[in-house]
């Protein structure tokens, strides 16, 4: 079920994070795991901005799987996409290091995080469980 589609820049990254986390909220998703949920989000916003062309398109959407829901976001840009050495990195990089921080909060911060990236633009999905209540309460 599509919740939000909306596309962005850097002026409305506030309002773009007030409609994820709006969104997130109706589908049961509290304390913790919002925070967590809506800092990943942050984290992929900010990478389109800085290294996507300035703007990109945000979905988001919840998804009926058989162990329960989950809420995916989907962000995309027209960037000239994210280098392998940065995506193969399992480590927080070093505070020297360009970049790369971001990509490893998303990963820590969401449930699973996919990465389709090259020369004409990157979308990221980031998935989120929901809890069970939000499941069994949609349900009746």
């Amino acid at each position: 079920m599509g919740l939000l589609k909306v596309d962005f820049d850097e002026s409305c990254l506030v309002r773009t994070r007030h409609a994820v986390l709006a969104c997130a909220r109706a589908q049961g998703v509290t304390g913790e795991r919002l925070g967590d949920f809506l800092s990943a989000v942050n984290e992929c916003l900010v990478n389109a901005v800085e290294h996507g062309g300035g703007r990109g398109r945000l979905r988001l959407w919840r998804e009926d799987v058989p162990e329960g829901g989950r809420l995916v976001c989907e962000i995309a840009d027209d960037g000239d996409g994210i280098p392998v050495e940065v995506l193969k990195r399992e480590s927080l990089p070093a505070a020297s290091a360009p970049g790369g921080r971001g990509i490893w909060l998303m990963r820590r911060l969401s449930d699973e995080v996919v990465f389709l990236t090259g020369p004409a633009g990157t979308t990221v999905r980031i998935a989120l469980k929901l809890p069970a209540q939000a499941g069994a309460a949609r349900a009746r």
